[in-house]
């Protein structure tokens, strides 16, 4: 849908507080606020380079700056732009040292190397954090949370992980509102995942939790009913990695092996069948997987080999491997032309991997330019994402061609 909507806020820097009359700010100057995280020293992990959930992306460059591409109709894309999409990466602006990217349905969020989140786009439903904005097409920094260690964005709301292990989550979903971080009631937590209307954390000793929405068994506690604070996920132990889609779950064993539950219509789960679950099944014939990313309706893997493979909806070609006869994939199906993937991205209908060379490849929906090659054709192959390359270091040279330094893929909603 092409609908634009009005930041409140002007589009100076300058002005652009001035309107909004404040916010969550204390203790920093407008000039603070709006100039960017400082410089700082940066380690990234593989898992946290790209996030593309809904109808855009971001791309988390090897010296911690940030680029999008996609729709843009809520300043998503924290170019400033007025433009409601973006078929190229254009740099988010202001932002540096930056170590995770997440995206939500309209908003997205990045952390900083000294444990501060910096958040644009929508805020109808106070996913950015901030009490006094309705929107922002520029990043600005959330004061009312800091020594944040990870980050989790779902449709319409967000959650973080503190560096002494407390989680805070803000935001609306359909079982809890709050336009300030609020504390949940867990410990432990290792990672975050989160999906339409529920989030997910894996906890150091490889259980799984979590709360909201269960209308599909998407918390996976043998029940439908919703939860408004953590419940295990039965039967799962040992696990490595979570994700969460739309409505539906994957977790990644540390033997290699994958589990999934929830929302199955669309054969998301990938266990053969389109029953849901609200128990882990397991994802047919994985093994040596190392990676997992749950989309809206589909599920990616990411063999240790660098092999990828995709399941699920087949309806805009986000299976990757060309015409499908059939509305469904059912089983993991092998992505033709791609090789030597480090990390992979599904979203609501498009798919993104990125190769070890640090070109990223895209396929599926393309209404809004999320994949990024200067068009607005879906694609059911792999295509290039335009001005992307395998170099060490960035060389921004104009908004259509430069960027470098592009690694590994941060799986998303």
């Amino acid at each position: 849908m092409n609908r634009k909507v009005s930041i409140i806020c002007l589009s100076s820097s300058a002005a652009f507080l001035v309107a909004c009359g404040g916010g969550n700010y204390e203790g920093e100057t407008r000039a603070q606020l709006m100039s960017g995280p400082p410089e700082l020293p940066i380690e990234i992990l593989d898992e946290d380079r790209l996030s593309g959930t809904n109808l855009h992306t971001l791309a988390l460059a090897t010296n911690g700056s940030v680029f999008a591409w996609g729709a843009n109709n809520v300043g998503q894309l924290g170019n400033n732009s007025a433009l409601n999409f973006s078929a190229i990466p254009v740099r988010v602006i202001g932002l540096s040292a930056v170590t995770q990217v997440q995206t939500g349905e309209g908003h997205s969020v990045a952390l900083h190397n000294d444990g501060h989140l910096w958040a644009w786009g929508s805020n109808a439903q106070g996913q950015l954090g901030m009490s006094q904005v309705m929107a922002t097409s520029v990043p600005m920094k959330l004061t009312a949370i800091d020594s944040v260690k990870a980050v989790a964005a779902g449709q319409n709301h967000t959650v973080a992980l503190k560096s002494n292990g407390s989680l805070w989550g803000w935001g609306k979903t359909a079982t809890s509102y709050a336009n300030l971080p609020q504390s949940i009631n867990i410990t432990d937590v290792k990672s975050l995942a989160a999906g339409t209307d529920f989030t997910l954390a894996l906890k150091h000793d490889g259980t799984v939790w979590a709360w909201g929405v269960n209308e599909s068994g998407q918390l996976g506690n043998q029940s439908f009913e919703n939860s408004s604070s953590p419940v295990q996920v039965v039967g799962l132990a040992q696990v490595k990695a979570i994700s969460a889609g739309f409505s539906h779950a994957l977790a990644l064993l540390n033997d290699g092996t994958v589990k999934s539950w929830g929302k199955n219509g669309n054969g998301q789960l990938g266990n053969g069948n389109r029953n849901n679950s609200n128990t882990p099944t397991s994802v047919f014939g994985l093994t040596q997987i190392k990676a997992v990313s749950a989309g809206a309706k589909n599920g990616m893997a990411l063999k240790a080999d660098g092999s990828v493979y995709t399941w699920g909806s087949t309806l805009n070609g986000q299976i990757g491997s060309g015409p499908s006869t059939a509305p469904f994939q059912l089983k993991p199906l092998k992505v033709g032309g791609i090789v030597n993937a480090v990390s992979i991205s599904s979203g609501n209908g498009f798919s993104s991997v990125i190769l070890k060379n640090g070109q990223v490849m895209t396929f599926g929906f393309n209404g809004s330019g999320q994949l990024g090659n200067k068009t607005k054709v879906s694609s059911d192959k792999p295509v290039r994402v335009i001005g992307l390359s395998g170099t060490q270091t960035l060389d921004v040279g104009s908004r259509t061609t430069g960027l470098s330094g592009i690694q590994t893929v941060n799986g998303g909603n």
